[in-house]
């Protein structure tokens, strides 16, 4: 069993003897950390600016687009393969509230706190700045603006679609007041109707900015709208002989030359399969403005030229010869029962 002197000597001999080597291994040792943290971890500076994501904006205001997004400049610290490979644009801010806004410049203070790197230690943030970081910030206002929908692709080629349809057919928009003055209208997100075959209806957007002339206006917008694209077969056109039903005031008869007309119907080809479709088509003429009723039985007006008029049925177009106006039919008016005997 060691003796206290046995310890005594032991201990004498670590700590005093061959002192000089003790101290020299404890140097190279100490060196030996500082060296292989350098080549292990470095630090970097970069250079990286606020985006408007990064700001939440209180009601009733928006950053000015005349004045640049502030930007930091940001020491990072870490492994040195990592800083090599890192990129400024992986730099991302904590969201920014923004408290008492006024017009003009407001500052803002950005720490390392408020940074995330990837993994990275910040270790300092200044403002390029040397006024400091700061936005400027101008009110804006709400204004209701008609919806343009907008359409991408094409129907199947046997197929017609309809100009788009908004609704609402007016949104709210916000932003500053002389930049909503010329705003006439704004647009939605496209609406996909390449070789649709039937309706298409989307829940879609709206295209935060205007371009007018060579500037982009932008504005904010929550609103959605609902696109409707109707869609349907391709119509056709062909020459049908209609009569033409002569419309005369009470106690007045009204007759009309020829009782008969050609005109050009346009519709889908199934419509025309119909067997009665010709009758769901009136051509028709009116008492004249321009006639009073006679005063007595021997009184016969006319003839007159009169252009005559069409009631079709949905999606059914009726024209003249080569898509012209509708021809035109000679009446002549009396009173009751004179014209039909």
């Amino acid at each position: 069993m060691p003796t206290f002197a046995g310890m005594m000597r032991l201990l004498r001999s670590l700590l005093l003897e061959d002192w000089w080597l003790k101290l020299s291994c404890i140097g190279l040792a100490v060196l030996m950390w500082f060296y292989i943290d350098a080549e292990l971890t470095d630090q970097s500076d970069f250079q990286a600016a606020l985006r408007m994501s990064d700001i939440e904006i209180p009601a009733g205001w928006e950053i000015s687009g005349e004045a640049p997004m502030p930007k930091f400049a940001v020491r990072l610290r870490g492994p040195r393969r990592r800083l090599q490979l890192f990129n400024a644009d992986s730099i991302a801010f904590r969201k920014q509230q923004l408290g008492n806004p006024q017009a003009g410049r407001n500052p803002i203070s950005i720490g390392p706190g408020d940074i995330e790197a990837e993994g990275l230690e910040v270790l300092s943030v200044t403002p390029k700045d040397e006024k400091g970081a700061a936005l400027l910030l101008i009110s804006t206002t709400r204004r209701m603006k008609r919806v343009r929908a907008k359409t991408m692709g094409r129907a199947n080629s046997k197929f017609v679609s309809e100009p788009p349809v908004s609704d609402p057919d007016q949104v709210n928009i916000e932003g500053p007041s002389e930049d909503l003055d010329q705003i006439e209208f704004v647009s939605t997100e496209d609406v996909d109707i390449n070789d649709a075959e039937q309706d298409v209806v989307r829940d879609v957007g709206i295209v935060p900015y205007v371009d007018i002339g060579n500037r982009r206006v932008f504005f904010r917008c929550n609103s959605t709208v609902r696109v409707t694209v109707k869609v349907h077969p391709e119509q056709v056109t062909r020459k049908l002989t209609l009569d033409v039903r002569p419309l005369a005031l009470s106690g007045t008869s009204l007759t009309v030359e020829p009782k008969s007309v050609e005109v050009e119907v346009q519709a889908e080809e199934q419509d025309f399969a119909g067997a009665d479709f010709a009758s769901t088509i009136l051509l028709y003429v009116e008492w004249p403005k321009a006639w009073e009723i006679p005063k007595d039985a021997a009184t016969v007006l006319g003839p007159l030229p009169v252009q005559i008029r069409v009631a079709p049925p949905p999606r059914v177009k009726v024209t003249g010869e080569n898509g012209g106006a509708l021809p035109t039919v000679k009446v002549r008016g009396a009173l009751a029962p004179i014209l039909a005997k």
